[in-house]
């Protein structure tokens, strides 16, 4: 730590040193372990934007390239059938998702809209529809667990079943009749 000394003179015969702390600079606060910066997170979102285009860019290029130079005029029909019955059966299979999910959450039926705007977003299409449909329920604060079910009766263990073997009165009858026999089952631990 630094120390100015100033002289404060109030007459010209005494003087009084005073000792003046200085500040030190403060050091920049380190973040917290895994914070990322906003602009880190824009770029990343931009970029993999960029791949996922070039990507698809590319894709195409090749199916367009390919179709053209290997099949002939009656695989190319083919092809353009198959890929209409591919698109009728992804549009089918997410149909049949869709009422599924609808049927487990009723409550997605009086938001179909703001569901659709929800699934139209960019970062919500690669996800699946249910876990889509939890997470628009959870945003919404409209996904509610239910309430665990109480029976009227107290579920019990089962009945109280007397152990196999003698009773009370068969074991005093024993006991008075055939001593014998009694002190045997009272050596076995039957007794």
């Amino acid at each position: 730590m630094e120390e100015n000394k100033g002289v404060i003179t109030d007459s010209p015969s005494v003087e009084e040193t005073v000792v003046l702390p200085v500040a030190k600079a403060e050091e920049p606060q380190k973040p917290p372990k895994g914070f990322v910066p906003y602009q880190a997170l824009e770029e990343e979102r931009r970029l993999r934007k960029e791949a996922e285009e070039e990507a698809e860019r590319l894709k195409n290029l090749a199916l367009s390239a390919e179709s053209d130079d290997v099949f002939s005029d009656e695989g190319k029909a083919l092809k353009g059938e198959i890929s209409v019955l591919n698109q009728k059966l992804s549009d089918i299979e997410k149909k049949e998702a869709r009422r599924e999910v609808e049927n487990e959450f009723p409550i997605l039926k009086d938001k179909k809209d703001e569901f659709n705007e929800f699934l139209d977003e960019e970062e919500n299409k690669r996800i699946s529809i249910k876990k889509a449909a939890k997470l628009f329920l959870a945003e919404k604060n409209l996904l509610v667990s239910e309430p665990e079910r109480k029976g009227l009766e107290t579920p019990t263990s089962g009945g109280n079943k007397p152990e196999p073997g003698l009773s009370d009165e068969e074991k005093e009858h024993i006991r008075k009749t055939d001593f014998r026999k009694y002190a045997a089952l009272l050596q076995q631990g039957k007794i």
